[in-house]
């Protein structure tokens, strides 16, 4: 990671995958502090269970940051405005698309479809337009899963999220997630 290269990060269930890429974005995003915000690191995960299963790991590391950095999971659960929030967005959590877009965070949690809407939504411009140079970094779990035309289309929507953060291939560290099978060895046996 030192040398701005992607990776693949495999392991068994609660072996610290996410710590393996979660530590180092931490890191970037404070070493590398920028006047104005924006997104940093997009972290895509396939289901809406998966992106809320983040809610408590990554608040509990960043509150430890004092603000420093904060986080938003946007998804089709995610309230229009903070209105209509049950929680209300704070220094660490950005709860609302409304305080997403107006002030995007450095590390926001989506899945596909929500990044394609993204790049399509007139809504959501600001916050490309707010990130515009910003991101460093794309996470993507369950990579295994991705194969054949799937895979493709993965690789296409990749490309036009880094076009739409107006960043180039290699500014921007992928970071493929996957859990390892325990019935299956490293040969696929």
């Amino acid at each position: 990671l030192e040398r701005n290269k992607s990776v693949l990060v495999t392991a068994g269930t609660g072996a610290g995958k996410t710590e393996c890429f979660l530590v180092p974005i931490l890191q970037d995003c404070l070493a590398q502090a920028r006047p104005s915000r924006g997104v940093r690191a997009l972290l895509i995960y396939p289901l809406n269970a998966l992106i809320e299963s983040q809610r408590e790991r990554l608040g509990a590391w960043i509150r430890g940051l004092e603000g420093r950095v904060r986080f938003a999971l946007l998804n089709g659960d995610t309230p229009e405005t903070e209105r209509e929030a049950k929680i209300k967005s704070d220094r660490y959590e950005l709860r609302s698309r409304e305080s997403i877009r107006k002030n995007p965070p450095e590390i926001l949690v989506t899945h596909v479809t929500m990044l394609e809407y993204m790049l399509l939504r007139g809504a959501d411009q600001n916050l490309l337009r707010a990130s515009q140079g910003a991101l460093r970094w794309v996470v993507l779990d369950e990579a295994h899963s991705y194969a054949g035309s799937q895979a493709a289309e993965m690789a296409l929507l990749l490309r036009r999220g880094r076009s739409g953060f107006g960043v180039r291939a290699d500014a921007v560290r992928l970071v493929a997630k996957e859990q390892l099978h325990p019935l299956r060895d490293r040969r696929g046996e």
